[in-house]
């Protein structure tokens, strides 16, 4: 979970975030044994809160767009107002803070609740395999909210589970407009296109999306897979060994990058470097049978049609008689 909220957030978010953090936690703490019993004690404990809070928004804010941005400030805005009366007026420090507390609770309910609803709706109909059903659910939420990048993602993965993949296509594309600095929609394209073996495009799109996310995983990690199918093995190396570098959150995506690290260096002649990676890609071999569950789900079927085959050649690499020409049939 702490590396998802890091990979969403950023590195440099994080640690941003971190520090205010530890500066309201342990300045409150300091300033409680140094100045014990001040009146203005508590209300300097409620402006490091605050200092967190604000950078806290001013981070969910720069990751989000439309409809999403728009509640959280209405979610946060309110409470922030009242915790900085709470620094202003001493007296009534801990009654502003409690309400600002309670505000911020209370909206994440009342902003959120219809959203989850349709969402729930909407993925029980996918779950049924009614598809269709869970498109139409969709529309309407898009057509009340038209500038939500959420929803178009949502959406654009349900039409790739229909193989409509021109109107993922053109959702992606949405996104893009929408949110131009987000890699969301870019990294959308970079994959569909790559559904559709179209490498040269989607390399185009996943280069920009790392360009929007330079300090994230996902964006090297899907540009080093689409520069395996073009065969060119220095990109791969250099775009997947920053991928690990940085960390690859889960055993099957290191899985898959050390064979494309091997195949890379097998079509260099870096015999030396091919073992190395296959030695790698042994240590994550219990990660095929997560694979596996993965691909059996009908909700996989883009996934399936995009990695199936690598796995099934990582499984074929780890027997005993394998031989190194399989890395480059």
């Amino acid at each position: 979970m702490l590396r998802q909220m890091v990979n969403w957030f950023g590195p440099n978010n994080t640690r941003v975030l971190a520090v205010l953090l530890a500066g309201a936690v342990f300045g409150s703490l300091g300033l409680q044994v140094l100045f014990a019993g001040e009146s203005w004690l508590f209300a300097a404990q409620i402006a490091l809160v605050w200092l967190f809070f604000v950078g806290l928004a001013l981070t969910l804010s720069s990751r989000l767009t439309g409809a999403g941005k728009k509640r959280l400030w209405i979610a946060l805005g309110p409470g922030l107002v009242l915790l900085g009366f709470g620094i202003v007026v001493p007296d009534y420090a801990l009654t502003f803070g409690g309400a600002a507390m309670g505000w911020m609770v209370a909206a994440q309910f009342v902003l959120r609740g219809r959203v989850r609803m349709e969402y729930q709706a909407a993925i029980k109909h996918l779950r049924a395999g009614n598809i269709k059903d869970a498109i139409s659910i969709m529309d309407k939420l898009i057509a009340t909210e038209p500038n939500e990048t959420e929803h178009y993602r949502f959406r654009a993965e349900l039409f790739r589970l229909s193989s409509n993949l021109p109107k993922a296509i053109t959702d992606y594309e949405r996104i893009t407009q929408i949110a131009p600095e987000s890699p969301t929609g870019y990294g959308g394209l970079a994959e569909v296109y790559a559904q559709r073996s179209e490498y040269e495009r989607a390399r185009e799109y996943a280069q920009t999306a790392l360009d929007k996310q330079p300090g994230q995983w996902m964006p090297l990690y899907n540009l080093g897979m689409i520069e395996d199918r073009l065969k060119d093995s220095d990109a791969v190396r250099e775009h997947l060994e920053a991928a690990l570098k940085m960390g690859l959150p889960h055993s099957r995506y290191r899985l898959l990058a050390h064979l494309w690290l091997a195949r890379a260096a097998y079509r260099r002649g870096d015999m030396a470097a091919t073992e190395q990676h296959l030695a790698a890609l042994r240590q994550q071999a219990n990660s095929l049978d997560e694979w596996q569950t993965i691909f059996a789900s009908k909700q996989a079927a883009p996934l399936r049609r995009l990695l199936e085959a690598d796995v099934k050649l990582a499984k074929r690499l780890l027997e005993p008689d394998a031989q190194l020409e399989l890395l480059d049939r």
